[in-house]
């Protein structure tokens, strides 16, 4: 059973996909802030699953990532989930921090890959519990 603090980060999740899509639909040129919505569905998503991890410690407070880096280094059963997120996490701060950065359909695209790949590696370890 998911405890409540990752059934929140769950919702989270469940709610920041949404988002994306409905963005990128409605918003064509969003100059790829669906990336980053979908980047922090997948923060969200990787929560859900390390905080309710007995092997590893987790402060959602700890806005530098590196306690969820060590966390997903923890996690073999993870395989490549935490190479397609730092992927992932890389090309959203392209969107937000990198002033020459222009988004275009192939970066949307490499997110949505990148996003399906660990929503398929990590939902379903989630959805066990």
């Amino acid at each position: 059973m998911m405890s409540e603090q990752a059934a929140c980060c769950y919702r989270k999740y469940l709610r920041n996909t949404v988002l994306a899509q409905t963005l990128e639909e409605r918003l064509q040129d969003d100059d790829g802030w669906s990336i980053v919505i979908r980047f922090y569905a997948a923060l969200q998503l990787m929560n859900a699953y390390l905080l309710d991890k007995r092997n590893v410690s987790l402060k959602l407070d700890d806005t530098a990532h590196d306690q969820r880096k060590a966390a997903m280094a923890k996690c073999p059963e993870l395989r490549e989930a935490p190479q397609k997120y730092r992927a992932l996490k890389s090309l959203s701060e392209g969107v937000r921090y990198d002033p020459e950065f222009v988004c275009a359909p192939h970066h949307r695209e490499e997110s949505k890959k990148l996003f399906a790949k660990i929503v398929a590696i990590v939902d379903p370890k989630i959805k066990k519990t």
